[in-house]
C-alpha cells in the first residue's frame, strides 16, 4: 500500500477506537424524533468535542483537505456542518486562498453576502411586521426569521418530502403527470413550510405579523402552486408561468420570486439580486452547484445563464455522508500523489477496492460520478464565456454559492479542472445567496417599496442557453471531464 496512505489509515483506526463512544451519541442524535433538537445538540457536540479535533488535526493534513491555514495563517478544523446550508457563517473553519482580504482570524469566515445583511428594518412598521425567507431547494428546505435589527432570530431547517417521488426535479416532473401524485407533492411542501411558519409564530410578541420571501426553482414553484409541470418536461422547455407571485400560506403573506427559465428558477433570481448582478457594471460569475447546477455570467448592461446537470456528486451523494466539496479536495489529494490519472482512472492496486483518503474511502464509482457532474459544470461555464465573448481573466468576481461554495477549496477546483486558475483566483464563498436575495427584497417590500419591477428587469435581461442545443458543448463536456 502507498506509504501516505498507509499510516492515514492506522491513524485512522486508532482514532476511530476512541471515537466510537462519540459516534455512536451522534448516531442517537440521528434518530431523536425532534430535527430541532437534533440541531441543537450537534452544536453543542461541535463545541464540546472542538478539543478532541484538534488534537487529531494533524492526520488528515495533505491528503483529504479537512485541515487548513486560516485567513491568520493559524491552523482550523472544519468540524461538523449543517445538513442544510443557510449561509450563516457559523461554520468552525473553512480553506484559505478565497475569502475576502481582511477576513478575519483562525476559524472566521467572511461571506460575500453578509453585506446584504446591514441595517435596521425599515421605519413604520418595525416591531409590527416581522419578516420570514424561505430557500426551497430540491432537496432541502432552508427558512429564517428576522428580527427588527435585520438579523436572523429563528430558523427552521428540512428536508423535502417531495424526495420521496425522486431526487431530481425530473423525478418530480414525471411523477406529477400523475395528478394525485402531483396533489401530494404541493402538500408535502406546504406542509414543511407551515410547520416553519408555526414554529415562527410562537417567536412573536402581540401585535406582530409576518410576511414570506419565497424563491424557489421553477419545478419547486410549480409544485408549491399547484401548476402543471409537464411543460417543464418536454421539449423544447419552456416555462409560461415565471412572474412573481402573490400567494398566501397559512394567513401568512407570501411574495414568489420570479423564475428565468424551466431549467433557472428565482431562487438564481433571488441570487442574482443578492448579488447586485442588476447594478453592478463589473462581471460576476455566479456558480450555484447542488442537486441542479446553475451559472450566471455578467453585469449590468447583460447576463447569460445556463443549467447544467449535476445530481448528487455536489451534496454528498457520491460517498453517503461525505459533502461533495470534500469529495473534490479527496479526487485533488489522489491526483498530486499520482493515484488517479486525467482521465479519472484509479492506480490498478486500487481500482477494485478503491484509496483511503483520510478517513473516506474512494471508489472509482464515486470519482465518475464526480467527473459527469463537474464536467458539467466546468463545460458550462466555458460555453458562458465563450457566448459572453470574454476569457476567464475578465470576470471581476467568482461567487460560489450555496454548502459546496462555502467549502470548495478553489485550488482543488482547479486541480481537477472545475475552475481555471483565472477563475480561483477571484471566488469568494457566496453563502446561501437564495436567502440573501429574499431578505433584501423582503426589507424593500416590508418598506413600502416595490421590487417586483426591478426583478422583471433582472428576470427579462438575463438570456438562458440550451447547452444541449450549443454546437460545441458535447465536445467541450468530453474534454471537461478529465482531471
Amino acid at each position: 500500500m502507498y506509504r501516505a496512505e498507509k499510516e492515514a489509515e492506522d491513524k485512522e483506526q486508532r482514532e476511530d477506537s476512541k471515537g466510537s463512544k462519540g459516534r455512536e451519541q451522534g448516531k442517537d442524535r440521528e434518530q431523536g424524533k425532534d430535527r430541532e433538537q437534533r440541531e441543537d445538540k450537534g452544536q453543542r457536540e461541535d463545541s464540546t468535542g472542538s478539543k478532541d479535533r484538534e488534537q487529531s488535526k494533524g492526520r488528515e493534513q495533505g491528503k483529504s483537505g479537512s485541515i487548513a491555514q486560516g485567513p491568520a495563517g493559524g491552523r482550523v478544523r472544519k468540524g461538523l456542518r449543517c445538513q442544510i446550508c443557510v449561509g450563516c457563517g457559523l461554520c468552525p473553519g473553512a480553506a484559505p486562498g478565497y475569502r475576502p482580504a481582511g477576513a478575519g482570524g483562525p476559524g472566521t469566515v467572511t461571506v460575500l453576502t453578509d453585506s446584504v445583511f446591514t441595517g435596521e428594518m425599515p421605519g413604520g412598521l418595525t416591531g409590527k411586521v416581522r419578516l420570514v425567507t424561505a430557500d426551497v431547494g430540491t432537496t432541502t428546505v432552508a427558512m429564517l426569521l428576522y428580527g427588527a435589527e435585520g438579523a436572523a432570530e429563528d430558523r427552521y431547517l428540512a428536508v423535502n418530502p417531495q424526495t420521496a417521488y425522486g431526487a431530481d426535479v425530473i423525478s418530480r416532473i414525471r411523477a406529477a403527470e400523475d395528478g394525485a401524485k402531483a396533489g401530494d407533492m404541493r402538500r408535502q411542501i406546504r406542509e414543511v413550510l407551515e410547520q416553519g411558519l408555526r414554529r415562527f409564530q410562537k417567536r412573536l410578541s402581540p401585535g406582530e405579523s409576518m410576511r414570506l420571501v419565497l424563491a424557489a426553482n421553477t419545478t419547486m414553484t410549480y409544485l408549491l402552486m399547484g401548476w402543471d409541470t409537464s411543460e417543464l418536461g418536454r421539449a423544447p422547455f419552456r416555462a409560461a408561468r415565471l412572474s412573481a407571485v402573490e400567494t398566501e400560506l397559512a394567513g401568512v403573506p407570501c411574495f414568489v420570486f420570479p423564475g428565468i427559465s424551466a431549467f433557472v428558477g428565482g431562487d438564481i433570481t433571488a441570487g442574482m439580486y443578492a448579488c447586485g448582478m442588476g447594478d453592478r457594471e463589473d462581471i460576476t460569475l455566479l456558480i450555484d452547484l447542488g442537486t441542479n447546477g446553475e451559472i450566471v455570467l455578467g453585469g449590468r448592461e447583460k447576463r447569460i445563464a445556463c443549467a447544467t446537470a449535476a445530481g448528487p456528486a455536489f451534496e454528498g451523494g457520491v460517498n453517503r455522508g461525505v459533502w461533495g466539496a470534500d469529495m473534490v479536495s479527496r479526487l485533488a489529494a489522489l491526483r498530486r500523489a499520482g493515484l488517479l490519472d486525467e482521465t479519472g482512472l484509479l492506480a490498478e492496486e486500487y481500482f477494485e477496492k478503491g484509496v483511503l483518503v483520510g478517513n473516506v474511502r474512494v471508489t472509482q464509482e464515486a470519482v465518475r460520478a464526480l467527473q459527469l457532474a463537474k464536467g458539467a459544470a466546468a463545460a458550462g461555464i466555458g460555453t458562458l464565456l465563450d457566448r459572453y465573448g470574454i476569457g476567464p481573466e475578465q470576470v471581476d468576481r467568482v461567487v460560489l454559492a450555496g454548502g459546496f461554495g462555502y467549502y470548495l477549496r478553489p485550488e482543488d477546483g482547479v486541480q481537477i479542472g472545475l475552475l481555471s486558475a483565472e477563475l480561483a483566483e477571484k471566488a469568494v464563498a457566496g453563502g446561501n445567496t437564495a436567502l440573501s436575495g429574499a431578505w433584501k427584497a423582503g426589507r424593500e417590500r416590508i418598506a413600502g417599496r416595490g421590487v417586483t419591477e426591478e426583478l422583471e428587469r433582472l428576470v427579462n435581461g438575463t438570456v438562458v442557453l440550451n447547452l444541449a442545443a450549443e454546437p460545441d458543448f458535447e465536445e467541450r463536456y468530453y474534454r471537461a471531464m478529465n482531471l
